[in-house]
C-alpha cells in the first residue's frame, strides 16, 4: 500500500493501474444492493469530522424509523450509509437524527437523472443475469425480501444457500460485522482441494474501470463469505456497463477496507472533545435527501460557497484568513495568505455585486460592473474572433442519451437551424433510434 497525503490512499492493482482513494473521486447513487454495522445507540449529537480516504455513494435503504411496517431490528448500517459517509461526514448526524424522530428530511433526494441512472443500472444487472443463464451456469435466485420482514430475518430465513453449489446465486443477502448488503452475484471458484468458495461480483454503469465505493461494497461481500464458513475470495469483481469485467484481488485492496472500518468506528463513537459535524457542499450534495437543509443552513450563515465562480480552494483560503462570509469578502480590502491579490479582488467585486443585488427591487436591473474594453490580444480570441453573421450559417443543435445503453450513449437528435429566406428560419430535426440512424 503507498499512503499519500492523509485524505488519500494509493493502492496499485496487478495491472500496473493505481487505485487512488481520496475525496476527489465522485460517484452516483447505484442501482443495487445494499448494507448494515452494528452501533447501538446513537443519539442527537454531531459525529466527530475527520479526514476522510474515498467518496463515493450508493442507494439508501429506508429503516424501520421510515418504514413503521417494519419490527425495529438492530440498528445496522449499509455501504450506501457508509461510502455517503466517506463523502460527507455530516451524512450520518443527519441520518441518525432521522432514525431518532428529531429531524425530517424536506426533499427525496433523487432526481429524474439520478433516477434514471438507477433504472439503467437494474437493466444492466438484469442483463447480466441473462448472460450468466445463457451461459449455461446454474442460476439460484434468492427469494425477495417481502414487506414486514426485518432484514436480518429475511437473512435468516434465506439460510445457506451457498452450501448448495450453484454455478451463481443473484441477489445473496448478507448481515456480518455490523453492516448488511445484497450481492449482486456471487459466482461458484473451485479450489485446488475440490472444494469450492464464492466470489462477489456487482454489476456497474461506469464503463472504464471500478470506482473505490465499488471496491468497498466487493470487501464487504468478501468478508461476509470468509464468515459464513468458506474460504476467503482471492478476487472480487466488477462487470462494468462496457461489458468487460474488471477483477481486483483481494489482498491488494484489503488494507484500505480495515482502514475505512476503523475510521467509522472513530467516526460513530467520538471522543467528548470531538467537534461536531457541519455540512460541507460536495458533489453527492445532487443526490442528498439532505440538500434543502444543508442549502438552508449556507445561506443563514451567508457561506462563501454562493460567491459565482468561487473555488473550494479560495474558499478554505478566505476562511483560514478569517473571511467567512459574501458580506466580510464583499467589505474586505486587506490581501488573503495564498491568494494572488488580483483573484481576491475580483472575487470580493463579485461578492460586492450580489450583496447589492439582494436589496435590489425585482424590477430594477441588478447591479453590474462595466468591462473594459478589451485588448487587441482578447479581441482576437474567444467569441470575438467569430466572422461576422452570414445567410449562409448554419447553427448545429444536437441532444444525446449519455445512458441509452449501457456500454453506450446515442445522439438521438441533430437539428440544424437556417435561414431559408430573408427574415424566415427553418429547423431540420435528424432523428436517431439506433447507432446505424445515428451514423447515417
Amino acid at each position: 500500500l503507498t499512503l499519500g497525503p492523509a485524505s488519500a490512499l494509493g493502492v496499485t492493482h496487478a495491472s500496473g493501474r493505481c487505485y487512488v482513494f481520496s475525496p476527489n473521486t465522485a460517484g452516483v447513487p447505484e442501482a443495487d444492493g445494499v448494507t448494515p454495522l452494528h452501533l447501538g445507540c446513537v443519539d442527537d449529537v454531531g459525529v466527530a469530522s475527520m479526514t476522510r480516504p474515498s467518496r463515493t455513494r450508493c442507494r439508501t435503504v429506508s429503516s424501520s424509523a421510515e418504514n413503521p411496517s417494519v419490527a425495529p431490528g438492530p440498528r445496522l448500517l449499509t455501504p450506501s450509509k457508509v461510502t455517503a459517509w466517506l463523502d460527507c461526514a455530516h451524512y450520518l448526524t443527519l441520518k441518525h437524527r432521522v432514525e431518532a424522530g428529531s429531524f425530517q428530511a424536506t426533499n427525496g433526494g433523487v432526481g429524474e437523472f439520478a433516477r434514471l441512472l438507477m433504472d439503467k443500472g437494474l437493466e444492466h444487472e438484469r442483463a447480466c443475469l441473462a448472460e450468466y443463464r445463457a451461459a449455461g451456469n446454474t442460476v439460484h435466485t434468492v427469494p425477495d425480501r417481502p414487506k414486514g420482514e426485518r432484514f436480518d430475518q429475511w437473512v435468516a430465513r434465506v439460510g445457506d444457500v451457498m452450501s448448495a453449489g450453484h454455478d451463481v446465486i443473484y441477489q445473496m443477502p448478507f448481515v456480518h460485522g455490523g453492516m448488511r448488503g445484497i450481492a449482486d452475484f456471487l459466482v461458484k471458484r473451485t479450489l485446488t482441494d475440490g472444494t469450492f468458495t464464492y466470489e462477489p461480483l456487482d454489476a456497474k454503469l461506469a464503463r472504464r474501470e471500478a470506482k473505490p465505493g465499488h471496491i468497498l461494497q466487493l470487501c464487504f461481500y468478501a468478508d461476509a463469505i470468509e464468515a459464513a464458513g468458506r474460504r476467503a475470495p482471492e478476487q472480487v469483481h466488477v462487470w462494468l456497463g462496457s461489458g468487460t469485467v474488471e477483477s481486483i484481488r483481494l489482498a491488494e485492496v484489503r488494507a484500505y477496507w480495515r482502514r475505512i472500518q476503523l475510521q467509522l468506528k472513530l467516526a460513530m463513537e467520538p471522543s467528548p472533545e470531538a467537534p461536531p459535524t457541519v455540512p460541507v457542499k460536495c458533489s453527492h450534495c445532487e443526490f442528498c435527501e439532505f440538500a434543502d437543509a444543508c442549502t438552508a443552513v449556507w445561506r443563514k450563515a451567508d457561506s462563501l460557497q454562493f460567491v459565482a465562480g468561487i473555488r473550494t480552494t479560495e474558499t478554505a483560503k478566505l476562511q483560514a484568513d478569517e473571511i467567512d462570509t459574501m458580506a466580510a469578502l464583499a467589505e474586505g480590502t486587506r490581501e488573503v495568505v495564498d491568494l494572488q491579490p488580483a483573484r481576491r479582488a475580483r472575487l470580493a467585486s463579485q461578492a460586492a455585486l450580489q450583496v447589492r443585488a439582494r436589496t435590489t427591487p425585482e424590477s430594477a436591473i441588478p447591479p453590474y460592473i462595466p468591462l473594459p474594453d478589451p485588448t487587441p490580444e482578447e479581441a482576437a480570441a474567444g467569441l470575438a474572433s467569430l466572422p461576422q453573421p452570414d445567410d449562409a450559417d448554419v447553427f448545429l443543435d444536437y441532444e444525446g442519451h449519455p445512458f441509452w445503453r449501457a456500454d453506450s450513449g446515442l445522439f438521438f437528435l441533430f437539428g440544424l437551424l437556417t435561414k431559408s429566406s430573408p427574415g424566415v428560419w427553418t429547423y431540420e430535426a435528424r432523428w436517431a433510434h439506433s447507432k446505424a440512424e445515428e451514423g447515417a
